[in-house]
């Protein structure tokens, strides 16, 4: 046993820990960019309070919202035709600034929208941030107002705007079900600052709207806006740069792929502003890819979805390994669509090593809120997330082989004793089966079948060959004996990849009614793992066939299990065990039919 004990110890100390070296520098480049557009946010804001009261001259206003030029298929009016329309000595009387209480999108907005009412009957005010990371270059960050319509409406007015650089009215006549037809103006002004693209759209209803108010208005809020544009992309970076960082530090502490797999997924839907997603594997053949973790999908498509490489939207992603973004996804894709997905982004889980799998994420929005920086964000994450598997999978192997070389030791010295042989194996299987039947954790149920090929480890020298041939002990023997989970869990404690085996293997001796050894620990005072060990290793032995009598048959020792829970066993340990016979009896009769 001394030279067993000191094998473990070598093992056990030959155990290294995987880690994933991490790269932050985009997180650290988000946060530096989130702190100077703040600072220049506020610059430009205090500037806009002391001249949004001043009208400027009609020439610089022209020039500030641009020359409107007619897209294909709009009704457009000429910025510069209306305002010459207005007379210059007679400018509009209910003209009043209205300067914004907050520097938020939503507050800026909203002072713009009482701003711009005697240019006629404003309803919505919604800011653009030019910046998307599909098709869509453009996507909405705020809103004011009513929302009489889908924002997709929008977006060809906006592209316009944004690629031209100039300001545009256009009209829509949208259906309404309780009465005529109904006209809505839309008037769309670029903003930019410092790089940073955007704009800012006006919905009127019925008449015209008055231009000359409109660009009036327009000219002495380009700043606040700019300004509240620039602090929500500081936000919205920032908040990225956040969760990355979080993230990463996630990952780096999981050994468990589906812990990983959930964790990548949670932080991919905050980051994407999605409400749908799934993290999809290779299957150990690596053809197919399976559903490894899902949000706000059925169950029956987690357990049904299989994707070959090159299959649709995931296994063009893994096939390219390349990323890609759907924006108002096609028809033809009724699955998706009855889910409420408009706009969806795939990355692939991949390293140098290769592919791993894909990351998805959807959102009911179109255009969605997805920015080319989250997109960057994104597949940060699952890079880390390739990495984080890789490092589980080969802790999971170094796991492995560490537990093989235990389970070895332990069969080479069960094989001095003819009566102990397999024991050791059926012990191990046996707690794995009630530890999973009452739902404990794979880490916890790893620790108990370790706990199972080491539960003897103290058992003193020449007292084996003793205790298996005789069914009485001496007094001497006896007390050698109840100190074997005192020295194996001083040997264990020895060792840093044990110690959370040592508490089982100590207390496995303990009885339900507190007459155990070596505390006389009672009840729920006993670890559950000790609980679990103690009932799986009577069942073996009383299964098992002994110098002075035979092996009892599985029946009659589930029974004298039940016999002693209250006093020797937990009930609800014994119950689990019996449950696991149950199912493994039935598998058996119904694979010999």
């Amino acid at each position: 046993m001394t030279t067993l004990a000191a094998t473990i110890l070598l093992i056990a100390a030959g155990v290294t820990a995987y880690g994933a070296v991490v790269y932050v520098s985009l997180a650290l480049g988000f946060a530096a960019a989130a702190c100077a557009l703040g600072a220049a946010a506020i610059v430009l804001f205090a500037r806009s309070r002391r001249t949004a009261a001043a009208a400027p001259p009609r020439e610089a206003l022209v020039d500030a919202c641009g020359a409107l030029a007619p897209p294909p298929g709009l009704e457009v009016e000429s910025a510069s035709a209306s305002a010459t329309a207005v007379s210059p000595e007679a400018p509009p009387r209910d003209l009043v600034p209205v300067t914004p209480r907050a520097l938020d999108a939503p507050s800026v907005l909203e002072a713009l929208l009482l701003a711009v009412a005697p240019a006629g009957d404003a309803v919505r005010a919604t800011l653009w941030r030019g910046d998307g990371a599909g098709e869509s270059a453009a996507f909405p960050v705020a809103t004011s107002g009513e929302h009489r319509e889908d924002l997709v409406r929008s977006r060809d007015t906006v592209h316009e705007v944004l690629r031209e650089e100039r300001a545009l009215l256009d009209s829509l006549t949208l259906p309404d079900p309780g009465s005529a037809d109904v006209t809505t103006w839309r008037y769309v002004v670029p903003i930019t600052f410092s790089g940073m693209k955007g704009a800012v759209g006006l919905d009127f209803l019925g008449d015209r709207p008055n231009l000359e108010i409109l660009n009036r208005t327009a000219a002495a809020y380009r700043v606040p806006l700019a300004a509240a544009l620039a602090l929500q992309v500081a936000e919205r970076e920032s908040a990225a740069a956040s969760a990355l960082v979080a993230t990463v530090r996630e990952l780096t502490r999981l050994l468990d792929p589906d812990q990983i797999a959930q964790t990548a997924l949670a932080r991919a839907l905050e980051v994407g502003h999605a409400t749908t997603g799934s993290v999809m594997l290779y299957d150990e053949a690596g053809a197919d890819l399976r559903i490894a973790a899902a949000v706000g999908l059925p169950d029956d498509v987690v357990s049904s979805t299989i994707v070959r490489a090159g299959d649709g939207i995931a296994g063009w992603v893994a096939l390219s390994c390349q990323p890609l973004v759907v924006e108002d996804t096609p028809g033809d894709a009724p699955r998706v669509r009855s889910r409420g997905i408009r706009s969806a982004v795939s990355v692939p889980i991949a390293d140098s090593e290769g592919v791993l799998g894909v990351l998805n994420a959807g959102a009911p929005e179109h255009p969605s809120r997805l920015a080319s920086g989250d997109l960057a964000v994104l597949e940060t994450i699952a890079a880390e997330t390739a990495a984080a598997l890789r490092n589980a999978r080969s802790a999971a192997r170094a796991t492995d082989i560490y537990f093989e070389t235990l389970m070895a030791f332990a069969t080479a010295i069960e094989s001095k004793d003819p009566y102990a042989d397999g024991q050791t194996e059926r012990v191990v299987r046996h707690v794995a089966d009630v530890a999973r039947e009452l739902g404990l954790e794979p880490s916890d149920i790893r620790t108990l079948e370790l706990a199972a090929i080491l539960r003897d480890i103290g058992m003193p020298s020449g007292c084996e060959d003793t205790y298996a041939s005789r069914e009485s002990l001496s007094p001497v023997e006896r007390n050698l004996i109840t100190l074997h989970p005192v020295i194996a869990a001083e040997i264990l404690n020895q060792a840093p990849a044990l110690r959370e085996v040592a508490p089982v293997v100590y207390h496995h001796h303990e009885r339900y009614d507190g007459s155990g050894y070596p505390e006389g620990l009672a009840g729920d005072g006993i670890p559950l793992g000790a609980r679990i060990l103690s009932a799986a290793d009577a069942f073996v032995a009383m299964t098992s066939r002994r110098p002075h009598r035979e092996a009892y048959a599985e029946d009659e020792a589930l029974a004298e299990l039940e016999k002693g829970t209250g006093t020797q066993f937990d009930r609800a340990v014994v119950d689990a065990l019996v449950a696991t016979r149950s199912a493994t009896s039935d598998r058996l009769l119904g694979s010999t039919r």
